[in-house]
């Protein structure tokens, strides 16, 4: 993953970002705090990530924020 750190135009779903740490979605919503309908959706384009599920994503993966696809943010 360091490597990624040092790619400032790659953007990962939280898909990619579950499957790069070799978990489920749900796996990853519950480390991150989020609930796990909520991340489905998210997944899916259906709701907007807020600030804060970007920030414990990112603390959750060690992938710096500006590397996480989120859309919108609200």
């Amino acid at each position: 993953m360091s490597e990624l750190k040092e790619m400032k135009d790659v953007q990962l779903s939280v898909r990619a970002l579950a499957a790069m740490m070799k978990i489920s979605l749900d796996e990853l919503a519950d480390r991150a705090g989020i609930d796990r309908s909520r991340m489905k959706q998210i997944s899916a384009g259906n709701v907007r990530m807020y600030a804060y599920e970007l920030r414990s994503l990112s603390s959750v993966t060690g992938i710096p924020a500006s590397n996480i696809d989120v859309g919108l943010i609200l």
